[in-house]
């Protein structure tokens, strides 16, 4: 089994579609995530929907290569390759020998992500476009913006959601280093 080649066992087709998959994915990447989110929410009406859809598609492309990169590790493994000769099959050897293996990355990916994801909101709020119906932090920081807080020194009303938004967004950040150090001890920086 090739380990560069993602779907391997698929055959030409399947490595075809891994590589389309893959520079679709290379091309979210190297797009500013900020200003992708900003546009995608200037465009669309405002409201929840439409910040859940500007952050997601702004924050899956490294999750998707992290996942990729770690399934290819573990299909490289020789107990997956056992498995296939014992004649088990591709979903056997994916349900059985390879989710179990990634399932630990992807929770501490996702851990991580909320911290990007409530940085993004937040970014959003104070922009002026996120959900007007939702209290949110930014839209606290906007709103004391709009009020001239700022000019007028009125340094309370801005500090409370400011330091929130920094104290949970580095404390999903400390977990999710946490959890990938004790999931993945070898790969945690």
């Amino acid at each position: 089994m090739s380990a560069g080649h993602f779907g391997s066992h698929g055959g030409l087709g399947a490595r075809a579609v891994s590589a389309a998959l893959m520079r679709v994915t290379d091309w979210f990447l190297v797009l500013p995530t900020l200003v992708l989110a900003v546009a995608l929410a200037a465009v669309l009406p405002r409201g929840l929907g439409t910040v859940v859809l500007a952050i997601g598609l702004t924050v899956w492309p490294p999750t998707a290569r992290l996942v990729r990169a770690q399934t290819l590790a573990v299909e490289a493994r020789p107990y997956v390759e056992r498995a296939r000769a014992l004649g088990g099959g591709h979903a056997h050897v994916m349900l059985w020998h390879v989710l179990p293996n990634v399932m630990p990355v992807v929770l501490a990916q996702t851990t991580l992500l909320v911290a990007t994801s409530i940085i993004a909101e937040s970014t959003l709020s104070f922009l002026g476009m996120g959900d007007p119906a939702t209290v949110s932090w930014g839209g606290v920081l906007e709103a004391a913006r709009n009020a001239g807080a700022i000019s007028a020194g009125i340094w309370w009303y801005m500090l409370p959601p400011g330091l929130a938004i920094a104290v949970v967004a580095l404390s999903f950040t400390l977990c999710g280093r946490a959890v990938e150090s004790v999931l993945n001890p070898r790969e945690a920086r």
